[in-house]
């Protein structure tokens, strides 16, 4: 006789056999081998594309930080509150020119000034990424930034110097 234990396994394995049984022939159609290829074949994509991504290294690593991060910038309605802000902005520190920027959308000056970052001279970024990394890395700093906005006398240039000393 079998004790408890082996007649409950078997009764869960006759179940669980039925059941596939069932499975199996409402998926007549379906060709399982091939479902398990396509598997395959898509964990290995994936594997590759992710590899591929921790091998990346950008060629330009600060234009890259910036394409990222003057868009979120640029939108702070408290440090860029008028097109016009954005524009000098980009002109005193980024040293790019826009012409009729209140005639542009808030929109179409960012995606001219992140498409213009692409010509920027390398070297003369890092000291602006170095910074503005700290300030965009730090709430309180970032605070401070808006709070220096509303002076008088403002310079994105001294503001941006003196909240990374």
């Amino acid at each position: 006789m079998m004790n408890k234990n082996n007649q409950t396994t078997i009764k869960k394995a006759i179940n669980f056999i039925e059941e596939l049984s069932w499975l199996l022939d409402s998926r007549k159609g379906m060709d399982l081998k091939s479902v398990v290829s396509i598997l395959q074949d898509t964990m290995q994509e994936q594997n590759t594309m992710q590899n591929f991504a921790k091998e990346y290294r950008s060629p330009n690593p600060n234009k890259h930080f910036l394409i990222g991060v003057l868009p979120k910038l640029f939108q702070d309605t408290r440090l860029f509150p008028v097109n016009e802000s954005i524009a000098t902005f980009a002109q005193e520190i980024l040293k790019i020119n826009i012409s009729r920027y209140e005639k542009r959308s808030k929109y179409e000056l960012i995606g001219l000034i992140v498409c213009e970052t692409e010509s920027l001279s390398d070297e003369k970024l890092s000291k602006l990424v170095d910074a503005l990394s700290q300030i965009t890395g730090s709430e309180e700093k970032l605070e401070k930034f808006r709070e220096e906005r509303k002076n008088v006398n403002f310079s994105w240039n001294e503001t941006i110097q003196k909240l990374t000393r």
